[in-house]
């Protein structure tokens, strides 16, 4: 019998053709939040979905675009399909009380980030940057 919750163990990487057209290296503070896979479309979170909490960790893609070793380990998450969502703030200028991506950070897109968390198990994911925010 599994618990409802599990671990999510995550390493990023980015497109390595979207790192060729950035303004300066890809490294710098994620800024991320696991969402609930149900109130995630192609377009992001639904009005009013709540995310289940975020957390920040330094990444460091400049050495090939990835993927990096496990950089951060979550809390218990519910056992179901979750999105992680977020940016790399490659040039430093976010808000760390309410950081916003601006041009040319690396963003995740959320075909591209969704996970199952395996009940009673430590999941390694890849989170992946997809596209330059524009």
């Amino acid at each position: 019998v599994t618990s409802g919750e599990g671990t999510l163990a995550v390493t990023f990487r980015i497109n390595t053709d979207y790192q060729d057209l950035m303004q300066e290296p890809a490294v710098g503070m994620f800024y991320g939040s696991f969402w609930h896979g149900d109130d995630v479309s192609a377009m992001g979170p639904a009005s009013g979905a709540v995310d289940l909490g975020g957390f920040e960790v330094m990444v460091d893609l400049t050495d090939g675009g990835g993927p990096t070793e496990v950089l951060y380990t979550s809390d218990l998450l519910p056992a179901e399909e979750l999105v992680i969502l977020g940016f790399l703030d490659s040039d430093g200028n976010a808000d760390p009380v309410s950081p916003n991506p601006d041009d040319n950070d690396p963003v995740t897109l959320p075909g591209d980030n969704e996970f199952d968390v395996v009940g009673d198990a430590v999941t390694t994911v890849e989170v992946y940057f997809g596209l330059l925010n524009p």
